[in-house]
């Protein structure tokens, strides 16, 4: 005598369907065919396979269907490819790329947590947060801190904050290998990220001597000479504009080795920056166009 069975799939994804409909079967196939045809050792084996099964069906989450574009009929939203519109929602922090503290170095920042509390609310969106400010005041007076960056800090020579000069000729893999890392973990969670590829605030709002004095483009802080404030104002609004050949030649060397990183991963979006000054739009326009 076998048990019975009943499939009710609601308005699910076809992935998921598919994966109940796998399941189902096997675990009919068990209970009609093996329970006929084994003794119960070899039938308690089975089930323990089957709960091994169900655990891999079920941990996969479902895989992005296309890169987002905009939606044909309605252009406000973004599509997959499927026709539907999709709507982006997520909750914001600042250290869920680079970490960021009022300690040096920062703690580390608890990032599967974070993706825990996304999915747990049913979000599928973060901006994954850059920083170009490695030492900074708040508005409080705390000093704030942030790394890793996208370059080397070998030296010689000690920068404004303390540490070794960064080599603006040399990337560091690591920075990019953790940017993939994070955007392939939120992928497994259904989630699409925006890249911020710079960060326009510390620059614009922040307080000097710090909104400057701990950039990598400060002609202190580098040993490649790259100067991003020729007129010495202490803002170095100028980095993020197309004034100066040098530093936009190593700005798009580093979008370019971003891009290299993350381009093949379907929930990839790019954001060129976060809260610029007016004076960057030429040089926003030419990163868009650059990417």
């Amino acid at each position: 005598m076998t048990a019975g069975y009943a499939i009710i799939i609601l308005s699910m994804e076809p992935e998921w369907e598919i994966r109940i409909l796998y399941l189902t079967i096997i675990i009919l196939i068990n209970d009609v065919f093996l329970s006929n045809y084994f003794f119960i050792k070899e039938r308690m084996l089975m089930k323990k396979i089957i709960i091994l099964i169900a655990a891999v069906l079920f941990s996969v989450q479902t895989a992005f269907a296309a890169p987002l574009t905009v939606h044909p009929t309605n252009p406000r939203y973004f599509t997959d490819g499927s026709g539907q519109a999709i709507y982006l929602t997520g909750s914001h922090t600042w250290a869920n790329l680079m970490d960021k503290g009022t300690t040096d170095p920062p703690p580390v920042f608890d990032y599967q947590g974070y993706l825990d509390f996304l999915q747990g609310h049913g979000h599928n969106f973060i901006r994954l947060w850059s920083w170009e400010l490695t030492k900074w005041v708040d508005g409080g007076g705390s000093y704030r801190y942030s790394s890793p960056f996208p370059w080397l800090r070998t030296g010689s020579g000690t920068a404004l904050d303390g540490k070794p000069k960064f080599d603006l000729n040399q990337l560091d893999q690591s920075y990019f290998d953790r940017l993939r890392q994070r955007i392939i973990a939120a992928q497994d969670r259904g989630i699409y990220v925006s890249v911020m590829l710079f960060e326009g605030w510390g620059l614009n709002f922040v307080s000097a001597p710090w909104c400057w004095n701990g950039h990598p483009f400060n002609v202190n802080n580098n040993i490649n000479g790259i100067n991003g404030n020729p007129d010495g104002d202490s803002k170095g609004l100028e980095s993020h504009t197309l004034q100066i050949p040098g530093v936009v030649a190593i700005q798009e060397a580093y979008v370019r080795k971003v891009i290299d990183t993350v381009n093949d991963l379907d929930n990839v979006l790019y954001e060129i920056s976060n809260e610029d000054h007016t004076g960057s739009v030429d040089w926003q326009y030419h990163m868009i166009n650059f990417v």
